[in-house]
């Protein structure tokens, strides 16, 4: 039709992209540092997890030994990551790309991994995707 069917703002621009799944389900990650899950009729916040650092990366999702896992690359880089980088508290620094993601180091921080979840309420944490009874 041509027309949103919701739309909800987040505190800096979301980089990212989104995951639909079969469940009515839509995954992004923000560059403050979360994780969310939204319900894709209404839009409505289901579930969200704090990351270890911002998100510019896409949502994933795989299935192995039955169960449906959600995961995604965080780690800030690009303009957001050069405002971390060097700490602009003055006024007058970054101004233009970086200056727009000056306030970025009050919600997040620098580093990069890898985070997944189950989708059945089990989680899942590591940075080496060897490691883990799910990656066997």
């Amino acid at each position: 039709t041509g027309e949103y069917k919701w739309e909800k703002m987040e505190r800096f621009a979301v980089w990212g992209g989104t995951l639909a799944t079969g469940g009515d389900l839509v995954f992004y990650g923000t560059l403050d540092g979360f994780l969310k899950a939204r319900d894709s009729d209404t839009g409505d916040l289901l579930w969200k997890f704090k990351l270890p650092s911002g998100s510019i990366g896409y949502p994933m999702t795989y299935r192995h030994k039955g169960t449906q896992y959600v995961g995604i690359n965080y780690g800030v880089g690009g303009w957001p990551g050069v405002g971390l980088v060097f700490d602009l508290n003055d006024p007058s620094a970054g101004l233009g790309a970086v200056g727009a993601f000056r306030q970025l180091a009050r919600h997040t921080q620098m580093g990069g991994g890898f985070i997944a979840f189950s989708l059945n309420g089990k989680s899942v944490y590591t940075e080496d995707p060897t490691v883990g009874e799910w990656a066997k």
